[in-house]
């Protein structure tokens, strides 16, 4: 009896001890993924050096341990733990697939299990990470208030935040609210579902109303980052009303806050901006430099000195202490974003003083054209100086006023005018200049949307010219689509398209019916009526070269030649000789493969330049096929079985290879099988002074039916 009791008692210990070493293992694993979270949210404390680097590897850690016990111990009871541990500590990771996955498995192994809600709702996290948004609000729509009253609200929360990130702010309002509505007065989502209301008031410039939901915020006892988060929103929002000293004073309180002291740095930065608002630019450095001092090698640091960068350049306009101030920025903290900045604009006045340079060695004018533009855009983009990059433009109008470069530098100073400027009058001027000077070139659109002006003659001219599309599709005979062109010509002689079609009729007579003297006349029109268009342009280059000449008038070989020109007829020519009836035959099989050329386009595709890249047209040598691929036939297609052609615009690598593919024109069903096909190409690259180049050009893909 005694024996029995002894083995009873062994097996009991054995038991427990497995269970101890399963719970153990998962207790290890939660501890870790415990720590993990702890660093996660401490990185988020200013001045904390912990990085995003140090934390993963802890959830990493967590996610290895709780690995074990779903590899060695699969009866577990805290198997289903493991799983869930895993998908969150690897969602933290923002590895959401792996998450995904895990959150899955987890509900098909155990669809009992009591942590499904919880699994659900970080499903839906997951999901809404991985932009499967339908899927997520799906998932964060499955909880019942009275069976998951937590997880209810954390999932209304989501689902209002989604709205938010999606732009929807009036949604968001709506689900902030009614989310408000289900939560008591003491719930700790309150003070997070009022600040989304106040976000999203803001956001609608609607002041009043965002800055009493902030003080519902703070009524609601909100943690302590909502608390600072909150308020420093309310002295944005002041400061957006150009209430300057209720900011200041709003960013003072903070300051005599114990327990927001932590963000002093960020809150005296901020004071410093509006201190520059109300024009103190001196009290704002001396704060910078404060923050500079106490605050050393930190983003903090990198800021201030930045900004003081910036008062030396745009104030006071001297490069040389502002250089100086962005390298300081730089050694601060060249991680933070303002160190990034600092090192970005380092780089910008090392441009500027190149293009400066550029411009006065030039002797000719014209050609200091593209360092002006180059230096204009670098004032308006980067250096943030619209009044200098103005001025540039205005210059560069005086050299360019009867070129194709004219619209483009119009639009611009429209542009700086109504946008960085704010003078709406000076930019209509210019707006409407652009469209009575240049009322055929895309910036004419951009013009009119501007002064919210409607065109029906481009929506008409377009109509048109699609019919003509559809009809060369459809095989009509190209005659019958030389009225169109010509119409959309006569007809709408001001809309974007009347220079496409006039330069489409034109471009058919050549290559299509080979009536030279026709193309010439219509190509002559082309340059006269739109001398700035890109395809004025090129209507130029065709009439000055002599391949719209006539061609030459064969030889008459009836003559007798002059003694001394007589043929040797002592050497036989091959062309006369019989044939070998001894070589080798050609392959028929060969033969029967060969592609017979695909026939020309119905008319030139769009020729407007792309992203500054010289056109082929413009090179010295254009770019020539060497291997060209067969394009598949879509299956969707075979059962019309017709032949089909798609116009697609390609970018040429200096290499040969395919840079970009844009479809132009051509029926849709063809469109991807082309795409893919042109992809495929090489080319013999276009040159141009010498030297390979990136160039665009335009091809036809001709599909045949299969057999």
């Amino acid at each position: 009896m005694s024996r029995l009791i002894y083995i009873t008692s062994l097996c009991f210990l054995c038991l427990a001890s497995c269970k101890s070493v399963y719970y153990n293992t998962f207790y290890n694993a939660k501890q870790q993924y415990s720590i993990a979270e702890q660093k996660r949210v401490e990185s988020q404390t200013p001045g904390s050096r912990i990085t995003s680097a140090t934390y993963n590897a802890l959830y990493q850690r967590a996610i290895l341990k709780a690995s074990i016990v779903l590899k060695y111990f699969p009866d577990s009871k805290w198997f289903d733990d493991s799983l869930l541990l895993i998908g969150k500590a690897s969602y933290w990771r923002e590895d959401y697939t792996e998450a995904l996955t895990k959150f899955q498995e987890l509900q098909k192994l155990f669809p009992e299990s009591e942590l499904i809600p919880e699994t659900r709702y970080w499903q839906g996290r997951a999901l809404w990470a991985m932009n499967r948004t339908n899927e997520a609000r799906t998932t964060f729509s499955l909880f019942d208030k009275k069976i998951n009253p937590e997880l209810y609200g954390l999932s209304n929360l989501a689902l209002a935040e989604m709205e938010a990130s999606q732009g929807n702010k009036e949604e968001a309002i709506i689900s902030y609210k009614a989310l408000l509505e289900t939560l008591d007065k003491k719930h700790k989502l309150r003070a997070r579902a009022w600040q989304g209301v106040g976000n999203n008031l803001l956001e609608l410039n609607r002041y009043d109303e965002a800055l009493e939901a902030y003080e519902n915020v703070l009524k609601s006892k909100p943690d302590t980052r909502t608390n600072f988060e909150t308020r420093v929103k309310i002295g944005e929002t002041l400061e957006r009303q150009q209430k300057y000293d209720g900011a200041l004073d709003t960013y003072q309180k903070i300051l005599k806050i114990k327990r927001l002291r932590i963000y002093e740095a960020e809150i005296r930065l901020k004071q410093a901006h509006i201190y520059q608002l109300k024009d103190q630019t001196e009290t704002a450095e001396e704060i910078y430099s404060d923050i500079g001092k106490k605050y050393p090698r930190s983003e903090y640091s990198a800021a201030a000195f930045y900004r003081l960068g910036l008062i030396e350049q745009k104030s006071r306009k001297n490069l040389e202490k502002s250089k100086e101030l962005f390298e300081k920025a730089v050694r601060e903290d060249r991680s933070s974003d303002e160190g990034k900045l600092a090192l970005q604009r380092q780089k910008d006045l090392v441009a500027l003083e190149r293009y400066q340079t550029q411009i006065e060695k030039v002797e000719d004018p014209q050609k200091a054209l593209g360092p002006l533009f180059d230096l204009a855009e670098l004032y308006l983009f980067n250096l943030g100086e619209p009044d200098s990059a103005l001025s540039i433009y205005q210059r560069v109008l005086t050299l360019t006023d009867t070129t194709d470069l004219s619209p483009r530098v119009r639009y611009a100073i429209g542009l700086i005018y109504a946008d960085s400027l704010k003078n709406e009058t000076a930019a209509r001027e210019h707006f409407q200049l652009l469209l009575d000077q240049h009322p055929n070139t895309p910036y004419a659109v951009e013009a009119r949307t501007r002064l919210n002006q409607k065109h029906a003659d481009d929506a008409l001219a377009e109509t048109r010219f699609l019919q003509a599309e559809n009809l060369i599709a459809e095989g009509t005979p190209t005659r019958d689509i030389l009225p169109i062109y010509q119409q959309i010509a006569d007809e709408y002689p001001n809309s974007l398209f009347a220079p496409k079609a006039l330069f489409a009729l034109a471009w058919t007579y050549e290559n299509n019916l080979d009536q030279r003297e026709q193309a010439k006349t219509v190509y002559e029109q082309v340059q006269e009526r739109y001398p700035l268009t890109q395809y004025g342009k090129i209507a130029t280059d065709k009439l000055k070269g002599k391949f719209l000449d006539p061609p030459p008038e064969p030889a008459d070989t009836t003559q007798t030649q002059p003694s001394d020109t007589q043929p040797d007829t002592t050497r036989t020519d091959p062309a006369d000789a019989p044939p070998d009836t001894t070589a080798t035959p050609p392959d028929i099989s060969k033969l029967r493969t060969q592609k017979t050329p695909p026939p020309k386009p119905a008319f030139k595709p769009n020729v407007i330049i792309g992203g500054g890249i010289m056109e082929a047209v413009d090179a010295d040598e254009e770019p020539q096929v060497i291997e060209e691929i067969e394009p598949e036939y879509p299956e969707e297609a075979r059962a019309e079985g017709k032949p089909a052609m798609v116009f697609l615009r390609l970018l040429i690598l200096k290499n040969g290879s395919v840079g970009e593919v844009h479809v132009i024109s051509g029926p849709e069903l063809f469109h991807s099988a082309a795409v893919e096909a042109a992809k495929q190409y090489t080319f013999e690259p276009g040159i141009h002074e010498d030297a390979p180049r990136d160039m665009w050009t335009d091809i036809a893909i001709h599909f045949e039916p299969p057999e």
